[in-house]
């Protein structure tokens, strides 16, 4: 289910109008950033259970380093509100912003590899109180869809979208570039799905 940025938090809703400030930073450093292969995380959770899990500080230590062939890679930003300061201080206004909307809960880029996917799956709920809501600020992207059971948007750059990620979803890279997203977690009252 897709909500509105608004709906969640106005300081949400304002990331998109400092998002040309952020891609300045970005097209500037990203190539200084730590990228970790999570395409084995992906057969385990995914492939084979439909679901995803929490993504923690040893799982980003252990994950090998990604190189141009690696499907799905994530350049950790924050995990439980602990900065992960490779990544974090080589992008300090994108740290900022997130820091500022609160945003950082769980944050940090993710590639997807022209012609992949993330395959149909849900990511639980913290607990059945919360429930989890999956932001996704694209930076580059072109024929990224985002899809949920019942909605199929098309992800454009510097423009945010939000759901619930707790309902069945996929992500596919339809076209032949990289997919470069900011991707962080609001966790809000209401019914948890585990």
């Amino acid at each position: 289910m897709f909500l509105k940025p608004s709906e969640v938090s106005k300081r949400y809703s304002a990331i998109e109008q400092v998002y040309p400030m952020l891609k300045q930073e970005w097209d500037r450093f990203n190539h200084n950033l730590e990228w970790k292969d999570f395409s084995h995380y992906q057969d385990q959770t995914i492939h084979s259970e439909g679901k995803g899990h929490e993504i923690l500080e040893e799982d980003y230590f252990l994950a090998p380093p990604a190189d141009e062939t690696t499907e799905w890679a994530i350049a950790p930003l924050y995990y439980r509100k602990i900065p992960y300061t490779p990544n974090t201080d080589t992008l300090p206004r994108v740290t900022k912003t997130l820091k500022w909307a609160g945003a950082i809960q769980y944050a940090g880029f993710v590639r997807l590899k022209g012609g992949c996917q993330l395959g149909w799956h849900y990511d639980p709920d913290p607990n059945k109180y919360l429930q989890r809501i999956r932001f996704q600020l694209p930076f580059c992207t072109m024929g990224t869809v985002l899809k949920t059971e019942t909605q199929e948007k098309v992800q454009a750059e510097g423009k945010l979208q939000c759901f619930v990620s707790s309902a069945l979803h996929k992500v596919q890279n339809q076209s032949d570039s990289v997919r470069y997203a900011l991707v962080f977690d609001h966790f809000r009252m209401g019914k948890g799905k585990l």
